[in-house]
């Protein structure tokens, strides 16, 4: 009954497939635009990642896009940019058509996937040295050209075809077994008053990375287990590898969130689904946020409730807000006096006690003096 009058905008300003200005999220975009400006108000970490994000669905629908490399294959796909702690600053919810509203003059036209980062990245303040991590699926020279002119940096796979004039080794000639496992090679160069650094390492397949803060050195050690010697040996890993891997990872961790616990209200609504899942998407950045001030405050990693204690709490302290608690004062009246006589007769406590957070959050429990 809730869900068949839940609607977020006005169908009746819903503009035709024909018109220039057609939305097709237009029954959902109230509830994107005000979670990205709720979200972007919090503090940004210096360290930030940009990835996609799967909403599974098997409702048949347009929107509906396949990631292979996903847990969940199908769904609708969002654009997130994440903290290291899974916090979500903003997001975009692709939908096949490139969002252009409100776009600022200074901001250039690199394409449909780079545009994608240019629009996430302004919530980030600029000239305060903030790093990004994206893979090779947006990393090009002229978006970490435009970034690192805004004053933030970038770390990034890339695709060596993407790097013109580069003499970085062929990959035929890195991947023969004369060349030793953890070899790299890197090269500098200084174009347009930005310093790029370009680094191809050997793994089990060749790896190549673009910089504009980090290049290989300092050289470090990553184990890997070796065939031959059937044991696990350590072999060279440049410094650039080493932060691409720590730091790339803020997405991924969202999503293990949002596979623990999530709304499974099923529906033919294909923008209730994503509904649920931008409620989601709150929920964990509420616990993101919880953990981080506690932790500020001294509160050991024990004593933090997991999601599913938050997820709980949050859900009763939710249902009890606007509740009166507790007996009025003044003479009570017969069918109050009636309903406390049945109370007494029954066994057990009167009322079941609120949750510990509930009773010590500070919130509508202390008395209110008016003046007579």
């Amino acid at each position: 009954m809730i869900r068949s009058y839940l609607h977020f905008n006005d169908n009746n300003k819903h503009l035709p497939r024909d018109h220039s200005d057609h939305d097709r999220l237009h029954k959902i975009r109230p509830v994107i635009e005000q979670l990205n400006k709720t979200f972007s108000s919090v503090g940004i970490d210096q360290r930030l990642s940009i990835d996609e994000q799967m909403c599974s669905t098997k409702i048949a629908h347009f929107l509906k896009q396949y990631l292979p490399n996903k847990p969940h294959k199908w769904g609708y796909k969002l654009f997130v940019l994440c903290s290291l702690m899974g916090y979500a600053y903003g997001f975009e919810v692709y939908s096949g058509q490139e969002e252009k509203k409100d776009k600022p003059a200074d901001e250039p036209d690199l394409g449909i996937t780079n545009n994608v980062v240019i629009r996430l990245a302004r919530a980030i303040p600029r000239m305060n040295n903030h790093i990004v991590f994206f893979d090779n699926f947006y990393t090009s020279l002229p978006l970490v050209n435009y970034l690192n002119k805004q004053g933030i940096q970038c770390v990034g796979t890339i695709q060596q075809n993407r790097l013109p004039n580069c003499r970085l080794p062929d990959k035929k000639e890195l991947m023969k077994t004369s060349v030793p496992r953890g070899t790299y090679e890197e090269r500098v160069s200084h174009s347009d008053g930005v310093d790029f650094s370009a680094t191809a390492w050997k793994d089990n397949k060749i790896v190549t990375l673009l910089s504009t803060y980090v290049g290989a050195e300092p050289v470090g050690k990553v184990s890997r287990y070796d065939k031959k010697a059937k044991q696990k040996i350590d072999i060279p890993c440049p410094k650039i590898v080493q932060e691409y891997n720590m730091h790339m990872g803020g997405v991924d961790l969202m999503d293990s969130f949002l596979g623990r616990y999530r709304i499974r209200i099923k529906s033919r609504k294909w923008y209730l689904r994503l509904f649920y899942h931008l409620l989601d998407l709150a929920t964990i950045n509420s616990w993101v946020l919880m953990k981080k001030n506690l932790t500020a405050k001294g509160v050991t990693k024990k004593q933090l409730p997991n999601l599913g204690e938050f997820r709980n709490c949050l859900a009763d302290t939710l249902c009890n807000i606007g509740m009166s608690g507790g007996s009025k004062r003044g003479r009570p009246s017969t069918s109050s006096l009636e309903r406390e006589l049945q109370i007494k007769k029954q066994k057990g406590p009167q009322h079941p006690l609120p949750s510990k957070d509930v009773r010590v959050d500070g919130f509508e429990h202390w008395p209110v003096f008016a003046n007579r």
